[in-house]
């Protein structure tokens, strides 16, 4: 009966050993499995963090190097979703599209910001100063007319004909015919011209009216071709400046003495038999 005992307890010994070594191990077996996790998650979390360095050193970087002047991206601001068709709206957006505006600038800030120059009447009182220490006397300086100077139009041969069939013509009439100049209008170049700036002057017309009413344009003349052999060799010379000489002959050019010339000029061609 006492060996019987003793057997017994040998065996649940063994079987307490037994499961105290099973129990060990398995707390062995976790500990060593935590450990690996934790050794994992480290050697990962040093893997990544050079590339975050790397990429963080590029960004600043390119931060470093970005000029003043580059256009930013537009903020946007949060963009909601409604609950029902997930329907996506955005609260103040930019337009990323250009936006013309129109600005009106009156004519009167434009003259302003023209360049200063030298008052015309000044430039031509010493242009005429200057022909007299020269010798010159602008009344009698002669202007050349040629084929080149005075165009006359298809409509001298009506006129001819007027004349060939006995009918009275009127008288001629030279008028004169100004530039169109920016940001001022058509009695303010009259303006100027009336206030002695000769320089908007363009061309000359010859008219003639008929005692029936007709009005015929007959001949035009322009500054461009007009030409005054004496004021253009001291030009030449270098004794008149550009802007004198330019002047002084537009004074010639609407001289009366001129227009009588330009107006006995046409005539003779309208009484020309040929």
């Amino acid at each position: 009966m006492q060996f019987g005992l003793r057997i017994q307890d040998i065996i649940g010994l063994v079987l307490a050993v037994l499961i105290v070594a099973i129990l060990i191990s398995i707390i062995l077996i976790l500990r060593e499995n935590a450990r690996e996790r934790r050794l994992w998650r480290e050697e990962e979390y040093e893997e990544e963090e050079p590339e975050k360095l790397r990429l963080r050193r590029a960004v600043s970087s390119r931060k470093g190097e970005e000029p003043e002047h580059v256009l930013r991206r537009p903020r946007f601001a949060a963009q909601h979703k409604t609950q029902k068709g997930e329907e996506v709206v955005a609260e103040g957006v930019e337009s990323l599209e250009p936006q013309e505006t129109v600005e009106t600038v009156p004519l009167e800030e434009i003259r302003k910001e023209e360049p200063k120059e030298e008052p015309k009447q000044v430039v031509l009182e010493r242009a005429l100063r200057k022909l007299e220490d020269l010798g010159l006397d602008f009344g009698t300086l002669k202007p050349v007319f040629s084929e080149d100077t005075i165009h006359f139009s298809p409509l001298l041969w009506e006129v001819k004909e007027e004349v060939k069939s006995g009918r009275e013509l009127g008288d001629i009439v030279i008028h004169t015919v100004f530039r169109s100049l920016p940001g001022y209008s058509a009695d303010e170049v009259v303006e100027r011209y009336r206030s002695g700036d000769v320089s908007v002057v363009e061309k000359l017309e010859a008219r003639v009216k008929t005692r029936e009413g007709r009005d015929y344009l007959i001949a035009t003349m322009s500054l461009t071709h007009f030409q005054v052999p004496e004021l253009d060799r001291h030009f030449r010379q270098g004794n008149l400046r550009e802007d004198e000489y330019e002047l002084l002959k537009a004074l010639k050019f609407v001289d009366r003495a001129t227009k009588k010339d330009f107006a006995r000029m046409v005539y003779a061609r309208i009484m020309d038999e040929d």
